[in-house]
């Protein structure tokens, strides 16, 4: 109760910023040994709240990747994962437990953003999540409501080690909406 207390303290103070903050460290710095200490900023994160119960979730860094938006015939829309030398994809899944008796009862959310490399800090909200080109997936047998969708609605808080995303896709129904986790 006094995580949460205290995440909440920390999202409404963050909340009150409406600007839009990513601290890169590598400008900063004149050394290149410091930028290249962070070309991997990110090497690993692991969940603290937001998977929901009855499923799996998993965090995956994507090193020197970024995607390319792309639209399928149908033209729905897909990422495409290129090699960038400076940009790591964060990659988040759920995978909702499956009834093994039904075909079609699969049930998958995933989330990606980017981070260059160098980033020290990102608080992004609403249409600034374009910068990171923050992307949501829903896989089900659930027509017309299934696919890639860009986020536009929602925040990215990650400093300190701490991630904390908060969104809501507005296109189409989701079940996750909040995320924290801690990175190194």
């Amino acid at each position: 109760m006094k995580s949460v207390l205290a995440l909440s303290l920390v999202l409404i103070l963050f909340a009150c910023n409406g600007t839009k903050t990513i601290n890169d460290v590598s400008s900063n710095e004149g050394n290149t040994d410091d930028k290249q200490e962070m070309s991997n900023y990110i090497n690993e994160i692991s969940l603290v709240s937001g998977c929901l119960s009855g499923g799996e979730c998993s965090f995956e860094v994507m090193q020197n990747t970024k995607m390319d938006f792309k639209t399928d015939t149908a033209n729905m829309l897909y990422p495409d994962f290129v090699d960038a030398k400076d940009t790591n994809t964060i990659k988040f899944v759920y995978n909702e437990n499956a009834d093994k008796t039904e075909t079609d009862g699969h049930y998958r959310e995933e989330i990606y953003f980017e981070v260059k490399d160098g980033i020290d800090s990102i608080n992004l909200e609403n249409a600034e999540l374009a910068d990171v080109n923050f992307l949501y997936g829903r896989f089900c047998y659930c027509k017309g409501s299934a696919g890639y969708f860009k986020v536009k609605e929602g925040t990215l808080l990650m400093e300190g080690g701490r991630l904390i995303i908060s969104f809501a896709n507005g296109q189409v129904p989701q079940k996750l909406s909040k995320i924290t986790a801690d990175y190194k």
